[in-house]
């Protein structure tokens, strides 16, 4: 049934903004006139009209949850009678601007207070000009959130608050062009797997070190970390040409008093292990090189250890361990042996052994020299002394000495001192050239070894000798 006019200018007046609740609003509430939406257990929304002192249900998106007598009943109608809402006049007409539409067609003129009550069931909000979300949790169950524009994204804390991404799955950043990170102080990647896949150059730079270490747990609490971690620095580039796969490198940039130096180091261990501390392989070959400097100075290149030093060609060598000397193990090809210092090596307490020498040239050996002056007639002049004399049987020596008397009166004797017994050595003259009244004698004596005497017959002293011994053999050749 059609309501009156006089009703529909009631239900229709305006006496202030509607209210919003929960529940049939209380009877001393509100105005004469005024609107009220209010949720209402198994009715829905429902719209109530503040009407002669009572609240009564014009509207529900649910069932009425009472009967709506408005106005003057006719005398047909009996106080059963329930008005349909459909049959009101005046459903579809926007009277008035101060209601919500449900298509969403006004715009608000102020704030919407929505209480401590929720929006739900949003398809797609779209958010235009400044918007400020205070305790804001954004819940992605029903489809995906998407923040994008044409303008900067930024998310800004104060203080000592943080911002936290937290994914359960996958943290997918997508840069089109440059990415970022700014950080003041410390950036800790706390990942059990970080994988950086880079399509072109990647760049890491830093004004201060850069530290790449692996750490692992302290699983005995003896405080070391127990896990056998390993950095590794690979390139799997298959392109078909000669290049560089990894290259380091330090840069002084020219600077005076700049020596930016390559450190690689393995330290502080406790014991040997069964595997060597820096192992360098390669399947392409090994370069060494020391280059010289900006000035033009030559680098020198050191290799040192406090230990043996293995060197050989083959698929496997077995390192000596019995001395602590360079070991040249198999075929070995040395251009020249050369040496034009002081440094020489004393045979009295190295050993150096060759099984070959083949050789057109010059091959010049002394076990020992001697010289001296003023040697007077019937003295002696020591050449090997008797802790160096080898004096056994099977030891051999040549003995040369050159002498004279004055500034003239060249002398030359060789003589060969053999072992024939393990307590005597004797000496045989196998050659010599004497000048007037000169002589000379080897002998070995067990307290001075091997001794050359003065045997002038005209008492003339040596003014000036030079002598060498040169073992051939040595009794400790036949152990």
């Amino acid at each position: 049934m059609s309501l009156t006019r006089d009703e529909r200018k009631l239900i229709h007046q305006k006496s202030k903004q509607p209210t919003f609740g929960v529940g049939k609003p209380d009877k001393n509430s509100g105005n004469e006139g005024d609107i009220s939406f209010r949720k209402v257990e198994g009715s829905g929304t429902v719209q109530y009209l503040k009407q002669d002192g009572n609240w009564i249900a014009l509207s529900s998106s649910g069932n009425l949850p009472q009967q709506r007598p408005i106005g003057r009943r006719p005398s047909s109608l009996t106080s059963n009678n329930v008005i349909d809402h459909s049959s009101l006049q005046g459903l579809g007409s926007d009277d008035h601007s101060q209601y919500l539409l449900v298509n969403g067609s006004r715009a608000m003129s102020g704030n919407l207070n929505m209480g401590t009550n929720d929006i739900g069931s949003v398809d797609t909000l779209d958010v235009d000009g400044h918007t400020k979300l205070d305790r804001t949790t954004i819940d992605t169950a029903d489809g995906e959130f998407l923040a994008s524009g044409a303008n900067p994204i930024t998310l800004t804390t104060t203080g000592s608050n943080d911002i936290n991404l937290t994914s359960g799955n996958t943290l997918d950043v997508g840069v089109g062009l440059d990415y970022e990170l700014d950080v003041v102080r410390t950036c800790d990647w706390n990942t059990v797997v970080t994988d950086w896949d880079n399509s072109s150059t990647f760049t890491l730079t830093s004004l201060a070190n850069i530290t790449i270490e692996t750490d692992g747990a302290d699983g005995d609490s003896s405080g070391n970390d127990d896990s056998s971690n390993t950095i590794l620095i690979k390139n799997a580039n298959s392109n078909n040409s000669d290049f560089t796969g990894i290259h380091i490198k330090t840069d002084s940039q020219g600077a005076g008093s700049a020596f930016n130096g390559i450190l690689i180091e393995c330290d502080n261990v406790a014991g040997k292990g069964g595997t060597a501390g820096v192992d360098v392989r390669s399947e392409n070959g090994i370069r060494l090189r020391a280059e010289n400097d900006n000035t033009g100075a030559s680098t020198g290149l050191l290799m040192r250890a406090t230990g043996p030093i293995d060197i050989g060609v083959g698929s496997s060598l077995t390192p000596h361990t019995s001395d602590s000397r360079v070991k040249i193990h198999g075929l070995c090809e040395i251009s020249t042996l050369y040496n034009s210092g002081s440094d020489t090596i004393d045979c009295s307490t190295h050993s150096v052994k060759f099984d070959q020498i083949d050789t057109n040239h010059l091959v010049r050996a002394q076990t020992y020299k001697a010289s001296g002056s003023s040697i007077s007639a019937g003295s002696t002049f020591t050449i090997v002394s008797a802790g160096n004399d080898d004096n056994g049987l099977g030891t051999v020596w040549l003995v040369t000495i050159v002498w004279h008397h004055g500034t003239l009166n060249d002398c030359m004797q060789s003589y060969i001192c053999f072992g024939v017994s393990t307590t005597a050595l004797t000496a045989t003259l196998v050659a010599q050239e004497l000048s007037t009244d000169a002589g000379g004698s080897l002998s070995w004596t067990s307290s001075s070894g091997i001794v050359f005497r003065n045997d002038h017959s005209s008492s003339g002293s040596i003014t000036t000798l030079k002598a060498s011994a040169l073992r051939l053999q040595s009794k400790d050749d036949f152990l």
